[in-house]
């Protein structure tokens, strides 16, 4: 895939959204007073996914700083395998929240 400045921006930009998300997802569930194992791996799972997208934006930016640079397209790709991860990782959690409410 061609990396524009434009696909960067968004990566990083929806990298940034997700990773408040989750963080809100992991308070809400550190606010329950009861929780079950399952609650508490979906608490691991968002937890871990908005640590993956804080590193998203943190190489996004990284690449955008060195855009002429030999390193940036590695930076991308990286950024692009831990976005991806990290998305995963929300899907995960998300599935198990829902089999707990069920």
């Amino acid at each position: 895939m061609a990396h524009t400045d434009q696909s960067v921006d968004t990566l990083v930009s929806i990298g940034g959204t997700l990773a408040s998300i989750n963080l809100a997802l992991v308070a809400i569930l550190a606010a329950k007073t009861s929780i079950d194992h399952v609650e508490m791996a979906a608490d691991d799972f968002f937890l871990f996914s908005s640590l993956g997208f804080l590193f998203v934006v943190v190489l996004g930016y990284l690449a955008q700083k060195n855009r002429g640079g030999r390193h940036a397209g590695r930076l991308l790709g990286i950024a692009e395998w831990i976005f991806s991860g990290s998305l995963a990782a929300t899907v995960i959690g998300a599935v198990l929240m829902v089999y707990t409410a069920v």
